[in-house]
């Protein structure tokens, strides 16, 4: 996203950089501007907000300025009356303590682009207007409050417009869904439509909570999936790190299970030093957690498992213990619960 950041005073120019090099790190085209007297190394001055707003207007997608609302308002307020929908505006004191968006501009999803703004800079968003009814549920913020992973980041935006627009989005979900269903929202399929799954067409956009790898619910589909597998692991010393991953991804992918579901690695006690299961936790960038089971479960019993079985909270059992060679893995679900 092109975003402009824009403040007045010496103060506002030292949050200028820290919230452009903030929005680079996530890679937005981000670059500082600063009123004329305040210059230093990576800001572009300027003299006049009416034309930088002018020179900016058609190329950027997002104001975001450092200072006065009610100042920065009166000017932008006037010259966006004389042009086109042109970008989103959004407020934040000096301080860096409040973002308020003011101005939705071009983009759609305002509120949820601050919020998430805010999220990475340590601000409190403050949303002025309930409006517009796609801010009423936001594709982005479920995943999060849930714990899901999004497939398709760009997705976000599809939804967000179609509800802007006055579309009915569909909601598909493997697990039931706690709370009112939002508005503009309709249930599809079995869990979330009960006795009325399968009657009429499903609308053309929807999301989906399911790791089902076969074809989409809705034309145009934000599938998301929880993030609720643990991977119970055993090996045997100085077992090849390779080959051990290996022999976890293909047990995910034999039984359609996405490795980013993966929330957990557990093993024995007695290999919690192993390299090579050290280096599949690190590898697929989950914490590594063991279990001291051969003191507590019979011998003949197999390790991996009971360390995912224990690991899940006695959840699901999806994989039961695949052994390869020296290495053996076990794959258990979570017991997911999912709220609006």
């Amino acid at each position: 996203m092109k975003i402009s950041v824009i403040s007045f005073t010496r103060a506002g120019a030292e949050k200028n950089l820290e919230l452009t090099a903030a929005l680079q790190a996530k890679n937005h085209q981000a670059a500082s501007y600063s009123w004329h007297t305040v210059t230093g190394r990576r800001l572009i001055p300027f003299k006049s907000l009416r034309l930088l707003l002018e020179d900016l207007w058609d190329s950027q997608e997002v104001f975001l300025f450092l200072g006065d609302l009610e100042q920065v308002a009166g000017v932008f307020v006037s010259f966006m009356k004389e042009r086109e929908p042109g970008p989103a505006a959004v407020v934040m004191d000096e301080e860096g303590r409040f973002l308020i968006p003011f101005s939705r501009g071009r983009i759609r999803g305002l509120n949820g682009w601050c919020r998430r703004l805010a999220d990475l800079v340590g601000a409190t968003p403050v949303i002025l207007s309930q409006s517009e009814k796609a801010r009423r549920f936001e594709v982005d913020a479920f995943a999060r409050k849930n714990g899901l992973f999004i497939q398709d980041l760009f997705r976000i935006q599809t939804m967000a417009e179609a509800l802007a627009a006055g579309q009915t989005v569909g909601v598909y979900s493997d697990y039931p869904i706690e709370g009112v269903m939002p508005e503009g929202m309709v249930g599809v399929g079995p869990v979330m439509a009960g006795e009325n799954a399968g009657e009429g067409r499903p609308p053309e956009c929807g999301i989906s909570v399911t790791d089902d790898w076969e074809a989409p619910h809705f034309e145009k589909e934000c599938r998301m999936f929880p993030v609720n597998l643990v991977v119970g692991v055993t090996c045997r010393e100085g077992c090849d790190a390779q080959m051990l991953q290996q022999t976890v991804i293909g047990a995910l992918a034999d039984s359609h299970l996405s490795r980013e579901r993966v929330c957990a690695v557990y093993s024995d006690a007695a290999l919690a030093k192993e390299p090579a299961l050290v280096a599949l936790a690190d590898w697929m960038d989950v914490p590594f957690f063991t279990y001291d089971v051969r003191q507590t479960e019979p011998e003949d019993g197999q390790i991996c498992d009971r360390c995912a079985r224990m690991g899940s909270g006695d959840g699901n059992c999806l994989v039961r213990c695949r052994t390869e060679e020296d290495r053996a893995v076990s794959v258990y679900e979570k017991k997911t619960a999912l709220h609006f």
